[in-house]
């Protein structure tokens, strides 16, 4: 979901009515010492500690030693006593997506999420800017993800190292955002499409039949792609039973999971099709204890299948009235100007005539939303750090204070967004602090390991041996949020 958060706040919406950012080849080895290093995959925070970094990549690291000298290098940096932590990872950002918008086709109003480079290029700078190093497009235009991918890769754009998916399975018409051919041939057409655009996955998502979603599965698997999905009344059990790659948002809410008097009384709440009180009214009547939901986690663990919850997502729809707290203004520089002129405006439409009494009652199943993350993280079910949003900044800290509240500690938490990024997009190479990994990391004047909003100290983000000062990335921001669109 987005507005940015985008296709699930769309489907509600719709019911309702310049330098390289790359290591290039044959750098001259760069040290880094005299920093904490902290390596959340092995929860070990090194003192005194240094990295050699050579051709995008760690090539030597250690602890300094008072009678022992430093490696030869051709520059040498003192980061001062100050922290380096792994480059973030963020597992579902839509990057290239633009504002939402209602445009005219065939003389009726369809919704729009259509980008513009430009957008894009000030989105990526801005998520690069705040720590992030690598991310996951889980929906969008395939060509406009493709291009932003070569455009990185070359060091055109700087940004976070992109993989994606491309349009999502849908019935919903959204212009840039959806498609749903009216056979198999059609599934079959548009996802050799997709993968000759270089997707890795293949999005299902909520409006689609238990029929559309198997055949996604089979047909994905058949072209040698993966599957991920954002579903509602078709259940999470049903689509791991399919073997499902992934699956995303906190927003499990198919009756099917349900049993007793809740299953009963849900079904009674979800005859409006038009009422978008299932996001929270779901959690208010799910028992985790029970016999489908245990047989659920069950499921999830044992396959391994990767989920991410965007906790942020529930909080956002269910706090909409009060984002101006949660989110002031002067944290939104992560916005282009035109996503920053109507976002706040639009999570409100979800929740437009619920009564104080429904907003309070929603409010109150946020702590059961993050009962689900905890329950899913004790089970072993993959799970990493995913904003759902355009720009990941602000949505990215909170996102992991949410999961810390879950019952989750700091090196717990910085594990989902180092390691368990790079598990969920399959990356061998990245996520550690480690003797051949990629140089992807980030230097802070504080601990994270003591306050999570340490993140908001990042001065140097390095990535793939590159190293960009966060000052310098936001003044070209100012260039980009100028430009006539």
């Amino acid at each position: 979901m987005k507005v940015f958060f985008s296709l699930s706040v769309i489907a509600t919406l719709l019911s309702l009515s310049a330098g390289a950012a790359v290591g290039s080849p044959n750098q001259q080895a760069v040290l880094y010492h005299n920093a904490t290093l902290i390596n959340p995959a092995t929860e070990q925070q090194l003192n005194d500690g240094w990295l050699l970094v050579k051709d995008g990549r760690i090539v030597q690291m250690g602890q300094q030693q008072a009678d022992a000298g430093l490696p030869a290098a051709a520059k040498h940096i003192d980061l001062q006593q100050q922290y380096v932590l792994p480059g973030l990872i963020d597992v579902h950002l839509h990057l290239t997506a633009g504002p939402h918008r209602v445009e005219m086709q065939d003389g009726k109003p369809v919704l729009t999420m259509k980008g513009h480079s430009q957008i894009t290029r000030y989105h990526a700078l801005s998520t690069l800017a705040t720590g992030v190093t690598t991310a996951f497009s889980p929906a969008g235009e395939p060509e406009a993800n493709a291009e932003y991918a070569r455009q990185q890769q070359a060091g055109n754009w700087p940004g976070p190292q992109l993989s994606y998916a491309g349009f999502v399975f849908e019935p919903t018409p959204i212009l840039g955002g959806s498609v749903h051919p009216k056979d198999e041939a059609g599934w079959q057409a548009e996802i050799a499409s997709q993968k000759a655009l270089g997707v890795q996955y293949i999005k299902l998502y909520q409006g689609l039949t238990k029929d559309e979603v198997a055949m996604g599965v089979r047909l994905a698997k058949a072209a040698g792609l993966k599957t991920l999905a954002h579903l509602d009344n078709v259940s999470w059990q049903y689509a791991a039973d399919l073997g499902i790659d992934a699956l995303t948002h906190a927003l499990p809410t198919s009756s099917e999971l349900l049993t007793g008097d809740g299953k009963i009384a849900y079904l009674a709440e979800r005859k409006n099709p038009h009422s978008a009180r299932f996001i929270y009214s779901w959690f208010k009547h799910a028992d985790y204890d029970s016999a489908p939901m245990q047989q659920l986690f069950d499921t999830l663990a044992r396959q391994q299948t990767h989920v991410d919850l965007t906790l942020v997502v529930n909080e956002l729809v269910y706090f909409a009235r009060e984002l101006d707290s949660l989110y002031p203004e002067q944290d939104m520089w992560v916005y282009h100007p035109q996503m920053r002129k109507r976002w706040r405006a639009t999570l409100v439409a979800p929740s437009y005539d619920w009564t104080a009494e429904e907003l309070a009652t929603a409010q109150q199943q946020m702590p059961k939303v993050q009962q689900l993350f905890k329950r899913l993280n004790d089970a072993g079910v993959p799970l990493a750090i995913g904003t759902d949003s355009v720009a990941s900044g602000p949505f990215y800290l909170r996102e992991l204070q949410l999961s810390q509240g879950a019952g989750l500690t700091n090196w717990q938490v910085l594990q989902l967004a180092t390691t368990g990024g790079a598990r969920h997009l399959g990356l061998t190479d990245t996520g550690q602090l480690a003797e051949g990994f990629a140089a992807d990391f980030i230097v802070l004047t504080a601990n994270p390991l003591i306050d999570l909003n340490a993140l908001n100290t990042v001065h140097t983000v390095v990535q793939q041996g590159k190293a960009w000062q966060v000052d310098e990335l936001k003044a070209q921001l100012d260039s980009l949020s100028k430009i006539e669109l």
